[in-house]
């Protein structure tokens, strides 16, 4: 099937396929740093002398500047060749790493995951749409899915390993090693990846034209409710097990890298699930994601049951992702580029209220109640996915229709129905 939308379809090559492998290093690296401070938050808190609460924050600044990034940066860039946006952005993944190593006031750290955020929001608008434009049609899925891929292993990475260079040296440290693979890895994209230039550019209009529709709008909902509720919770959870559950250093670090892939098992799971049946997949997910959630917080002192809801939560966390983009893809298959900036955004602004309501709740109420309101919005997210099914269906198998995964629908309607 011939490739539609902006891009020509490349010859395949080996040299297409390490640049995707570059790009799929770009976002590990990214993921890396980004969720440094959940495993990092106790040492954080006494060394600058702030609430867990605040210290939370370095969270939320990162998705908010995300959030604002990610569309921002597909209209400025326009034609701009994507090999050099993407190096630009990972070497700013470099400074901000830095600043952050040798932050000597909490402030300076913020400042540091500010321009972190704009990194994060950049990469994820434009590395899908670059690894799909330097392979062929039919390889697309394949492409996105390295690119994922490299997103699910960090979030594996990340958490456990901050956790385990927090407890056997310091915090800094964690830092620092994250900044020296930030480096690496971008020596290695100057290395592989090949100009990546864009014939069409994303306007303004785009965007006006998917916040348009009733269906788009309440998928983006569904993002912000299953997201925002995860990082109500998972922005505390180190501390959470700590202090309620009772988990020691070793332990915790391994629930937390079981956690992590499980993660990854969820991304093939949920992919699996979203293929045969868009909506379906995702009812499924919030439900399980909240029957996790609530277990965790019902039985926070019993440290059998809550290891299971984490395990849990770590499955279901992995699906979310796959499953509400491709229900967004389902229905976008027109604009796939400025929905991609869109879901980008959204998922970085829905990180930044989850962990900002987790954070004010910690402090204003106690640690637990995190805990309850990511559960809380989990419950709304089920109550949106069945509203929305019932309204308003539209997924049927992809395969009734034509069409293949990663390739857009070739309907007239820009809502292509399933």
């Amino acid at each position: 099937m011939a490739r539609t939308g902006p891009y020509p379809a490349p010859p395949p090559s080996r040299g297409s396929w390490a640049a995707v492998v570059g790009i799929a290093l770009g976002a590990f690296a990214l993921v890396v740093t980004e969720f440094l401070p959940v495993g990092l938050l106790p040492d954080m808190t006494r060394e600058f002398g702030v609430s867990e609460g605040t210290a939370g924050l370095a969270i939320t600044a990162t998705a908010l500047l995300g959030a604002i990034a990610a569309p921002l940066t597909t209209v400025v860039i326009r034609r701009i060749d994507r090999r050099a946006v993407l190096l630009a952005l990972t070497a700013l993944l470099v400074v901000a790493g830095a600043i952050s190593a040798v932050a000597s006031h909490f402030a300076v750290l913020i400042a540091g995951r500010v321009l972190l955020g704009l990194a994060v929001g950049g990469f994820w608008a434009v590395s899908l749409a670059a690894a799909a434009r330097l392979v062929p049609p039919d390889r697309v899925h394949t492409a996105s899915s390295l690119v994922l891929g490299g997103i699910s292993i960090g979030a594996v990475v990340s958490v456990p390993a901050a956790s385990f260079i927090s407890a056997h040296y310091d915090w800094r440290t964690a830092y620092w090693a994250a900044t020296a693979l930030a480096l690496i890895v971008f020596l290695i994209q100057v290395a592989l990846l090949p100009k990546i230039p864009i014939q069409n550019a994303v306007a303004v209009s785009q965007f006006r034209q998917l916040l348009a529709m009733p269906k788009v709008r309440a998928i983006l909902l569904t993002v912000v409710l299953v997201v925002g509720g995860h990082y109500a919770g998972y922005t505390f959870i180190t501390p959470y097990l700590e202090q309620l559950t009772g988990l020691r250093t070793n332990s915790l670090s391994i629930l937390l890298l079981a956690y992590g892939v499980l993660t990854v098992v969820g991304t093939f799971v949920g992919g699996a699930l979203a293929a045969r049946h868009r909506h379906r997949a995702v009812l499924i997910t919030t439900i399980v994601f909240l029957l996790a959630m609530t277990a965790a917080a019902a039985f926070a002192h019993q440290a059998a049951v809550t290891t299971i809801a984490v395990l849990v939560w770590g499955l279901a966390i992995g699906m979310a992702p796959v499953c509400t983009q491709l229900w967004l893809h389902t229905n976008t298959t027109r604009f796939v580029e400025a929905a991609q900036a869109v879901n980008t955004g959204v998922f970085q602004l829905s990180i930044a209220l989850g962990s900002l309501l987790g954070s004010v709740t910690v402090d204003l109420i106690s640690l637990h109640s995190s805990m309850w309101l990511g559960a809380a919005a989990l419950a709304l997210a089920v109550i949106v996915v069945v509203i929305v099914g019932r309204v308003a269906p539209d997924d049927a198998p992809e395969r009734q229709h034509g069409t293949e995964a990663g390739t857009p629908a070739e309907a007239g309607d820009p809502v292509a129905s399933r």
